[in-house]
């Protein structure tokens, strides 16, 4: 065993909540104004080298939070919520003795952390038409984190990387995502039309030739439109077509790390179909198209899917389900990582062609077609 580094490391970590809160309902808008006072303790006791030390850390803060909720009509209404929250430092962040197992990055825990403390602010607008089976839905969430906990990489001229947490401000997220339905009484169906965006903003230490500290931004932005069509020609036949694109870039302050991008693109299709005799008949497709990855990770992957199944035994309990997964044996997982000083591209065998047959039994009497969270008991 080697003792230097080797380590007994215990870590506690408690708090005690007290919380004040004014509530107040009317037909028209409710809101509500708090706050909560929260004491914590950390303990950490390392034995390294023979030696003991301690860690102790006590930390006293105010979290308030507010939500106001105004109602336009039964089903129209916009809510707007306010809180904070704290996150702790690990046990593996804080100890202060070298993890050498990969020897070319070597970690080591501060056992000066702070903890980090939230803001979060959240819009959530909801207008639905339940009787022209309209709706439009909006979500904006802000996320903004004071000592934010990073790591702080020390490259050597060796290309040996020493890692150490440390805490920074001016770390954000940003996420966003409006939809929009609207019948399509011509097709005897209904339209989707949703997009989602995200702006994250994070910081990253590193090292310069002369050993002198860099504050690396980093800011990745994702932005991603879908387009969903639901058709029911009959009560017996359910068509689904969509498509999705989503374009991610990351950009990085210091000028040497280049920026990463990549364009995805997903195209579907899938058939529900109810045949006599409590027959069932489903099948889907996918298309999936990876753009500006690393030229051996660009795929082009068709998914395609089917089962038939038949309802059994009295109040249809029972369910026989015969399932092909990925028909055309092509499914794989290609995706990127990006981070302050490498790019990753990552392509995943996964598990291809299969057939599986199951039998589902439900334990109610409302049967498998019910929308209700049933007990099953499901036998492949």
């Amino acid at each position: 065993m080697n003792t230097a580094l080797s380590n007994n490391y215990s870590n506690e970590y408690a708090y005690t909540n007290g919380r004040l809160r004014l509530r107040k309902q009317t037909r028209k808008y409710n809101y509500a104004l708090g706050a909560i006072y929260q004491q914590a303790g950390l303990e950490g006791k390392i034995i390294s080298d023979g030696k003991d030390s301690v860690i102790s850390k006590s930390f006293r803060n105010i979290l308030p939070n507010a939500r106001f909720q105004y109602y336009f009509s039964r089903f129209k209404n916009i809510m707007l919520t306010y809180s904070t929250s704290t996150n702790q430092p690990t046990a593996s962040q804080l100890q202060p003795v070298p993890d050498n197992s990969n020897s070319v990055n070597i970690k080591k825990g501060n056992p000066n952390l702070k903890q980090e403390y939230l803001h979060a602010l959240r819009l959530n607008l909801s207008l639905v038409n339940p009787y022209k089976n309209r709706n439009l839905f909006a979500f904006i969430n802000y996320q903004y984190t004071k000592n934010k906990i990073v790591n702080y990489d020390r490259v050597n001229a060796l290309g040996v990387d020493s890692v150490k947490p440390v805490n920074v401000d001016g770390v954000s997220n940003l996420n966003a995502s409006i939809s929009w339905g609207n019948p399509l009484r011509f097709l005897k169906g209904n339209i989707e039309i949703s997009t989602r965006a995200m702006l994250n903003k994070s910081k990253q230490l590193l090292n310069d030739a002369a050993n002198e500290m860099l504050e690396n931004n980093i800011s990745t932005t994702t932005f991603s439109p879908e387009v969903r069509i639901e058709i029911n020609p009959t009560e017996k036949l359910n068509i689904l077509f969509n498509a999705e694109w989503s374009y991610t870039k990351t950009t990085y302050s210091i000028q040497w790390a280049k920026a990463a991008k990549y364009f995805n693109q997903a195209y579907g299709a899938e058939i529900n179909l109810q045949l006599p005799k409590s027959i069932f008949f489903s099948t889907d497709f996918t298309y999936s198209i990876n753009n500006q990855y690393s030229s051996a990770f660009n795929s082009k992957i068709p998914l395609w899917n089917a089962s038939v199944s038949k309802q059994l035994l009295k109040y249809n309990r029972g369910e026989l389900k015969l399932a092909v997964k990925d028909i055309l044996n092509e499914n794989l997982s290609v995706y990127r990582n990006s981070n302050q000083n490498y790019v990753e591209d990552v392509k995943t065998n996964s598990l291809k062609r299969y057939v599986m047959l199951s039998f589902t039994y439900n334990l109610t009497k409302l049967g498998l077609g019910s929308d209700t969270n049933n007990s099953r008991i499901i036998m492949r």
